[in-house]
């Protein structure tokens, strides 16, 4: 859900974040074959990135903070496959017993060379849109205080706060329709520029900004006291 765990940005508690200098894409094995797995099982699921991010999200939160971005990966497949009846939960436990298992049924791969394709070039989550813009370059916006029960991309710590719009992307999937498979739902994405003293107070540094991409129903007209 949206206010789960996942949402850790501005929170505190959590220490420093730890850069590591030139860290690579995957620190072992198993991560590449996630990866892989994960993209090349979108399809025969019959899902989507927002709805994979969703399941993500509702990982019991002692769970979601003791694991790396991969174990989530990890998991997310594991209730997949469980869900679309492709391996049962008591065969998963007799396969990290190191037992040899039966799936219950097929699933036919995505092709070796369409995958290499998508992923030298990607798919564009880019729509046309009929509505004309709401706001536009140099607007001041304010994100709604919104709460949804389901997945969203916007982050708690802008919600309330004041912004600048600072581009205009047009029209691409909206995330929460998109999650529930309540179809793509196009809306126009903007991307807003916050002062860090606007979403933190006045220890922050001035000269900071935070810049988010956001969907037009997360924003608002900025009202003039």
């Amino acid at each position: 859900m949206t206010n789960s765990v996942h949402d850790m940005g501005g929170m505190h508690g959590f220490g420093e974040i730890s850069r590591e200098e030139n860290e690579p894409v995957f620190h072992a094995e198993w991560e590449r074959k996630i990866f892989g797995m994960m993209m090349t099982s979108l399809g025969p699921f019959q899902v989507n990135l927002d709805n994979v991010r969703s399941r993500m999200e509702s990982v019991p939160p002692t769970t979601y903070l003791k694991l790396g971005y991969y174990d989530k990966w990890l998991i997310t497949l594991e209730e997949l496959a469980i869900e679309k009846d492709v391996v049962s939960r008591d065969a998963l436990a007799a396969l990290m017993a190191g037992q040899d298992v039966q799936l219950t049924r097929d699933v036919d791969p995505f092709p070796a060379d369409g995958m290499l394709a998508f992923l030298a070039t990607g798919a564009t989550a880019a729509r046309q849109i009929e509505t004309a813009a709401v706001f536009k370059v140099g607007d001041q916006v304010r994100a709604r205080n919104l709460n949804p029960g389901s997945h969203t991309r916007l982050p708690r710590y802008v919600r309330g706060h004041l912004g600048i719009v600072i581009a205009d992307a047009g029209g691409q999937i909206y995330p929460d329709t998109n999650a529930t498979f309540s179809g793509e739902g196009p809306e126009r994405l903007y991307t807003v520029q916050f002062q860090a003293t606007e979403l933190w107070g006045n220890e922050a540094n001035p000269k900071d900004t935070v810049c988010v991409d956001l969907w037009e129903p997360y924003l608002e007209a900025a009202r003039t006291p």
